[in-house]
C-alpha cells in the first residue's frame, strides 16, 4: 500500500479510536433528555395502574384537560409561585373553563419530584391527592411538567374531568 494511503487509513482508524468513547457518551441519553411529554405519559399509564388496583377504570387523556395542566405548571414555574390558584386570581375551574372543557372535577400539582414514579408516590401518600387519583367519577385526565430554571426545578399539574 503505497505510504499516502496508508497515512490516510491510520488517521481514518485514530479518528474513529478518539471518538468512539464520545459516541457512546453521546449516544446515552441522559434524564434530562427526556420529554415532557414521555414524562406525562408516565404518569397518566403510574396513576391508571392505582386506580386498577382500586378497582376505578382507566382514565383516558383529555387535549384540554392536558392543556390547561401543562398550562398550569409552565405558570408557576415561570412566575414562581405554587398554588391551585394562578397570580391572577384563576382557578382550576376557570383554567379547565377556557380550554373548553366544562366537567373538570380536582386538581393535584406538586414541585420537585424529579421522576413520574416520585411524583405519583407523593400524590398517593398524600390523603387529598389519593382520593382525586382514586375516585372512580373521574373519567379524564391531563397531566403537565414543566422544567428548567426555578425554585423547585419541575412542576407537575394533573387536571381531572368526571366526563
Amino acid at each position: 500500500m503505497p505510504a499516502p494511503a496508508r497515512s490516510v487509513l491510520v488517521r481514518a482508524a485514530l479518528a474513529a479510536a478518539l471518538l468512539a468513547p464520545t459516541a457512546a457518551v453521546v449516544g446515552a441519553a441522559p434524564a434530562s433528555a427526556v420529554t415532557s411529554a414521555e414524562l406525562e405519559r408516565k404518569v397518566v399509564s403510574l396513576v391508571n395502574a392505582e386506580r386498577r388496583k382500586a378497582g376505578c377504570a382507566n382514565l383516558r387523556v383529555d387535549e384540554r384537560l392536558w392543556t390547561a395542566a401543562r398550562k398550569h405548571s409552565w405558570n408557576m414555574r415561570t412566575k414562581g409561585f405554587f398554588s391551585h390558584t394562578s397570580p391572577d386570581g384563576r382557578t382550576p375551574w376557570d383554567r379547565i373553563r377556557a380550554e373548553g372543557y366544562r366537567y373538570g372535577s380536582a386538581e393535584n400539582i406538586a414541585a420537585g419530584q424529579r421522576t413520574p414514579a416520585g411524583v405519583v408516590r407523593a400524590w398517593m401518600n398524600s390523603p387529598g391527592h389519593r382520593k382525586n387519583i382514586l375516585n372512580c367519577r373521574n373519567k379524564a385526565v391531563g397531566v403537565g411538567v414543566s422544567r428548567g430554571a426555578s425554585p423547585y426545578g419541575i412542576y407537575w399539574t394533573q387536571d381531572f374531568g368526571s366526563r
